[in-house]
């Protein structure tokens, strides 16, 4: 009888100390969740100090449709050094707005969106980033033409060519 009690006894402890590794590398290697405010995605995205990177934009607009294609953008030092569209090439690269091509410059539309008290804009931000994964904006309800949208993939931080 005392070797059962002590054999459960310590199968107890065994499984006791199981669950608490568990559970301890289950906290490690929790997801991190996305940010939810301009001002927090801005925090992550700037403890990254990201120079260089390399992302997908695609933009739904009123714009011309190689617009509208997704467009490979590599940014280095906040400015756009390179755009391509992987659909075809870029036509009216003069209507391109580099500013919404980067990180930065679509940080500064939500937050001048937001000023404005536009009819929708919600974004989704990168978990681990902070640069904005979606972007949905529509300015007024009753306006045609004046919605946007923005989403960003095939984020590679130091991006190169």
């Amino acid at each position: 009888m005392i070797p059962q009690r002590l054999s459960l006894l310590l199968i107890g402890f065994a499984l006791a100390g199981c669950g608490s590794s568990v559970s301890q590398a289950g906290a490690d290697n929790a997801p991190v969740p996305a940010p939810e405010t301009l001002e927090h995605a801005e925090a992550v995205w700037d403890s990254h100090a990201t120079e260089r990177y390399q992302v997908t934009v695609q933009q739904t607009c009123f714009c011309p449709e190689d617009m509208r294609q997704p467009i490979r953008v590599t940014v280095s030092a906040g400015e756009v050094v390179k755009a391509e569209g992987l659909e075809q090439p870029l036509q009216n690269r003069n209507l391109l707005d580099n500013q919404r091509l980067t990180v930065a410059g679509l940080f500064l539309f939500i937050e001048q969106s937001a000023a404005k008290d536009p009819h929708r804009l919600e974004v989704v931000y990168d978990a681990r980033y902070g640069f904005p994964r979606r972007i949905d904006y529509d300015g007024h309800e009753m306006i045609a033409d004046d919605e946007f949208q923005y989403e960003l993939s095939d984020f590679r931080a130091g991006g190169t060519d």
